[in-house]
């Protein structure tokens, strides 16, 4: 009996300091994110991230006036491109005026009012890092694995600097990351009503952020009508499917609908406001960035093949878009050294060779005569990755040129998933002492967390030499 009170008050003990470590690296997180959200108002560089400039106009016009602004606003609408971003959501921005509205009865300092807009996606930031470590606890079985995951996420470069500037990107990972903990919720509890409801709320807060991250609505409605159909008890069971997909579509419409009903009101049944948008810019935008003027194959008449050819061999679209993923900065014309890039091109590369070693194991959706949820579940995960890179590539070859990372970040949390899988499969297979594995695994994310704060330093260097 003794023995018995001993082992659980030593594994009380054991999750007791998991628990710790997991706040310290949330706060340490969070503290990092508001450096860098901090680091360039010492100067008078005034915004600084890709679209701040007018995505603060709709924090400006939040502070001033307190209503929600159209789209087609004159105050918000911007002399050069014509249009605002208010003809999309913007909760982020939302929640910058309430901080700004609060810091105001303090000062009136414009740096400290930047910095604190900034924290809305400081918040967002800190969120994903908090559902991420919910996720590895969920789907790595060793601490060390867990840990890769986590730092490959919350200090890939990029990452950091979406959740140090204004902008709805990083509440578009935030959501992913709230749906994919709801996937595996539902898959663990067998959809019970606290899932369901976790899906509704991440559903929402995907509609409600950027539209790059829509795809992770498809892949939300496959993999959950997947997992009822398939893998439960009762095998193709239609009611219990609508039962609890009616509770995930009454939550979704309860917290997202009020949106796209109020634009279907005020754009005339464009809910999503992009057509509306576009017209706003061809009536308003200087000549030469009207967007029934921005160049185009598509417009030249090029097949969709021979467009990403001609993108990726004669402008580098792979190249750039790579690069802007781990990390750029200011308008994205801030990179950082070449070697930087090339250690992340060696661990991708791992990882995706240790996951093809391993694809049998990874992917197979049948096992004696069943279906195997974590395959369903991993091609999920790969239609995940599939979908933001495709609407990011075609929007280059079809909309306008624009071969941004960023866009493609809705991948983020199951891109670094297989990344890790793949990385610690090779780590385990050659080193076959765990302590040894352990401490390789320790160092390469003290290597990932060494590249992040060279990359404040560097980016911190060329602020000063503005």
């Amino acid at each position: 009996m003794k023995l018995v009170d001993e082992s659980v008050r030593k594994d009380q003990k054991r999750q007791k300091y998991k628990h710790r470590a997991d706040l310290l690296f949330i706060a340490g997180a969070a503290l990092f994110f508001m450096i860098w959200a901090w680091q360039w108002n010492r100067f008078d560089l005034g915004l600084d991230g890709p679209d701040e400039w007018m995505r603060f106009d709709i924090i400006r016009y939040l502070t001033e006036h307190w209503d929600l602004p159209r789209g087609d606003n004159p105050a918000i609408i911007n002399p050069i491109w014509g249009f605002s971003y208010a003809f999309h959501p913007y909760i982020p921005h939302m929640i910058s005026a309430l901080f700004i509205r609060i810091a105001r009865f303090f000062t009136d300092d414009i740096h400290i009012l930047v910095f604190t807009a900034r924290l809305a996606s400081v918040i967002f930031g800190t969120g994903t890092v908090w559902m991420s470590i919910k996720i590895a606890r969920r789907l790595l079985k060793d601490r060390a694995d867990q840990w890769i995951f986590l730092f490959l996420i919350t200090f890939l470069p990029q990452m950091v600097y979406l959740n140090a500037y204004v902008n709805c990107e990083s509440m578009a990972i935030f959501s992913t990351a709230v749906l994919i903990y709801g996937w595996l919720r539902g898959m663990d509890s067998r959809w019970d009503l606290k899932s369901c409801i976790l899906l509704g709320t991440g559903l929402a807060l995907c509609a409600l952020s950027y539209v790059t991250v829509y795809g992770f609505l498809v892949c939300s409605f496959l993999f959950f009508c997947f997992s009822i159909l398939l893998c439960q008890e009762k095998k193709w069971d239609f009611p219990a499917l609508f039962k609890k997909g009616g509770i995930v579509l009454l939550v979704f419409m309860l917290l997202a609908g009020w949106w796209f009903i109020r634009n279907g009101i005020l754009y005339q049944g464009d809910i999503l406001g992009i057509r509306s948008r576009d017209l706003c810019g061809e009536i308003h935008a200087q000549d030469l960035y009207k967007p029934s003027l921005h160049p185009t194959y598509k417009k030249d008449g090029l097949s969709f093949l021979k467009g990403v050819r001609a993108m990726c061999v004669g402008l580098g679209w792979h190249r750039d878009t790579f690069e802007s993923f781990v990390g750029a900065f200011y308008d994205t014309s801030v990179r950082l050294p070449k070697l930087i890039y090339n250690l992340y091109k060696i661990l991708f590369a791992a990882g995706i060779l240790g996951c093809l070693l391993s694809f049998r194991k990874l992917f197979s959706v049948r096992k004696d005569g069943r279906w195997r949820e974590e395959g369903i579940l991993h091609w999920t995960f790969v239609l995940a990755i599939v979908i933001p890179n495709f609407l990011n590539l075609y929007a280059s070859y079809a909309v306008d040129y624009q071969p941004q990372g960023r866009y493609s970040m809705p991948m983020l949390l199951p891109f670094q998933y297989f990344i890790t899988l793949g990385i610690t499969q090779i780590i385990d297979r050659l080193v076959k002492f765990k302590k040894a594995r352990d401490v390789i695994k320790g160092a390469l994310c003290f290597g990932l967390l060494l590249i992040a704060v060279y990359a404040l330093r560097y980016y911190s260097l060329w602020i000063q030499a503005q």
